[in-house]
């Protein structure tokens, strides 16, 4: 595998708002000539276009980076580790720019090669990521390791999260008296129903099959139902098994022994190290000195470390990998899906990728002879309208061509799964959220909130049933039967798309569908997945669908389109009319408030998170999977 250019159903209905009062039609005067975006200078001196443009010289790839001989590749990882990053230039105004989960995964494939590279320090701070990333670099990191070049793991503070990726080290070091956490997995999960009774707010719930879904019985209603609770606790009790069993593996303990030790709940570094669960307790200058004998280094000379921005600059000739003559496509599904062009949710500060980007690079690598097969890596919780639709129905027709390998990454449930299900093969980490075929909405009556605030709410409507799904009202039984009835085809629909894309029969998958996610290692047992593993594992799947031999070196090239904020502002299609600079204020604010404190808060309030995605993509946008249980 070469290096990555620059790697970083049927749609459910949506709960319908409140939609405006139309506005009168207004001829708009006629457009003035407009000065180019480039002569515009914001208030107060702020040239937005110089900053930006300076922030992408300064983030600029250039063609390789220069390493010194006995150099220590420093992986420091904490916080979200992204996927892919689809914009460049505009983040590097808010915190550089991020080193993917592949670039990360590449790098340490190029270091085991490299001569100048001696070993890896992993350098940890709280995550906020999922259990199938850590699998992903976990792998990556035990496959460093059979180089013979050491691997140090250093953390000051570290939980079951952190820890699951630190076991794959050789050695694992923290300060004394510092913070180990290791007292299990828990999550909570609130409800809504009561709080937006207080409000005035009435919810109307709908759901096909039984396990459908976690998020929607938090906003349906005001306790879980049975078969959601089984779900919810058996992946979490599952996900802790895939713990304990790593950590058993690693450290080489019984896995009795890992849970009687989660049961002393220990608390600091000191315990984990009398329980043989760390290496060493010691200050950073003691693991500087460490690494200079590791790296033939005097005691007054310092260690030569390269982090993994710069390495990620190196290409794999450079680091001694024997390059690819065949090409495979590395194509992207990150974040919501919808139809369209997509956008970004400024409470989240993530994508919602549109439908459009994915279909053409699809069809790109289907076109390009070069390309011997395709990994689609999918990121998803779901999606909205069409979208995931027509991103299946391309996937569809390029199997027909090309070999299509899904790689799925943290989540890959319901709409994520939509967009997989018809690939020629579906790879997944045991602990990918995956499945969920299912189906639900939530439809709010604002009736008694406008009453509560003395409102004077007053509906205008052609036809007995316009305002059935608005919000203003709650729906009488006949709307309410029709609604369901319309969703249970919308259910029907997905599972049947599911079955013809594993090659079964409707009621050979059925029983698995019913809205439930599976964790990647039981999806394979029932048939949703075909293999366990990461990029890596869809590569050599690839490989053996295109009659490739195993042992035979790839190229895997971005197909999925980058953008520097620059040429955002300045392309644009022919039907867009928008201003450059009104674009550009869109994108800062947006930015702005995902890096801010409130960008935390509002994240947490799930509505608002619906509606500012609606808003931004255009199209009425749902939550399709359920809550993803999050353990600390």
């Amino acid at each position: 595998m070469s290096e990555p250019t620059s790697p970083e159903g049927s749609p459910l209905p949506a709960p319908s708002f409140p939609q405006p009062a139309p506005r009168p039609v207004v001829t708009p005067p006629a457009p003035k000539k407009r000065s180019p975006p480039w002569l515009f200078i914001g208030c107060g001196g702020f040239v937005l276009l110089t900053i930006v443009a300076t922030a992408i010289a300064a983030a600029g790839g250039g063609g390789g980076s220069s390493v010194d001989d006995g150099a220590v590749l420093k992986l420091k990882l904490g916080g979200p580790i992204p996927e892919y990053v689809q914009s460049e230039g505009l983040d590097e105004l808010f915190g550089p720019k991020p080193v993917t989960v592949q670039q990360h995964v590449f790098n340490l494939k190029k270091a085991a090669a490299d001569k100048r590279i001696k070993g890896v320090l992993l350098e940890l701070s709280p995550l906020q990521v999922g259990p199938a990333k850590i699998e992903e670099l976990r792998d990556a990191i035990t496959a460093f390791k059979q180089s013979g070049k050491f691997v140090i793991a250093w953390s000051e503070y570290m939980t079951e999260r952190e820890y699951s990726l630190a076991i794959a080290a050789d050695e694992i070091v923290m300060p004394k008296d510092s913070r180990f956490e290791f007292n299990g997995f828990a999550t909570d999960l609130a409800h809504y129903p009561g709080l937006l009774e207080k409000l005035g707010i009435e919810v109307q719930y709908f759901r096909f099959g039984k396990y459908k879904s976690g998020s929607g019985e938090q906003f349906g209603r005001k306790a879980f139902t049975e078969p959601v609770k089984e779900m919810i606790g058996g992946n979490l009790e599952r996900g802790f098994t895939h713990f304990v069993d790593a950590v058993a593996k690693h450290r080489k303990l019984d896995a009795t022994q890992v849970r009687a030790l989660i049961e002393e709940a220990g608390e600091k570094a000191d315990w984990a190290l009398e329980k043989k669960l760390i290496d060493r307790v010691a200050y950073w200058d003691e693991v500087e000195d460490e690494l200079r004998t590791k790296t033939g280094l005097k005691a007054d000379e310092k260690v030569k470390f390269v982090s993994a921005a710069k390495y990620r600059r190196v290409s794999g000739k450079q680091a001694g990998l024997k390059e690819g003559k065949n090409t495979f496509a590395l194509i992207y599904s990150v974040g919501l899906i919808v139809a369209g062009k997509g956008g970004v949710d400024p409470f989240s500060g993530g994508d919602a990728q549109g439908a459009d980007a994915i279909i053409q690079s699809l069809r790109k690598a289907v076109e390009d002879d070069d390309v011997k097969a395709i990994i689609f890596r999918v990121d998803s919780p779901g999606g909205a309208g069409l979208g995931c639709d027509y991103v299946r129905r391309e996937v569809e027709k390029a199997r027909a061509k090309k070999p299509v390998i899904v790689s799925m990454s943290d989540v890959a449930a319901s709409g994520g799964y939509w967009v997989s299900m018809d690939a020629t093969a579906i790879v997944a980490q045991p602990s990918t959220y995956t499945g969920s075929i299912g189906i639900f909405a939530v439809v709010p009556n604002l009736g008694p909130l406008y009453e509560k605030l003395d409102l004077n709410n007053e509906t205008f409507k052609a036809g007995t049933h316009a305002d059935a799904i608005i919000g203003a009202r709650k729906m009488t039984d006949d709307e309410a039967k029709a609604f369901e009835a319309d969703l249970f085809g919308s259910y029907k629909r997905f599972v049947e798309l599911a079955a013809k894309g594993r090659h079964k029969t409707y009621d050979e998958l059925e029983p698995v569908a019913q809205g439930r996610t599976w964790l990647g290692d039981e999806a394979l047992e029932k048939g949703l997945v075909d293999r366990l593993g990461g990029v890596e594992t869809a590569i050599a799947l690839a490989k053996e669908k295109a009659s490739l031999p195993a042992d035979e070196p790839v190229k895997l090239e971005l197909f999925t389109p980058k953008k520097t904020f620059v040429q955002t502002l300045l392309s644009r299609d022919d039907d867009d009319e928008s201003d450059p600079m009104e674009r550009a204020s869109q994108l800062l604010v947006q930015k702005a408030l995902a890096a801010s404190p409130a960008g935390s808060l509002l994240k947490k309030v799930p509505f608002l998170g619906v509606f500012s995605s609606q808003v931004l993509a255009g199209e009425r946008v749902f939550p399709m999977m359920e809550e993803v249980v999050d353990p600390r």
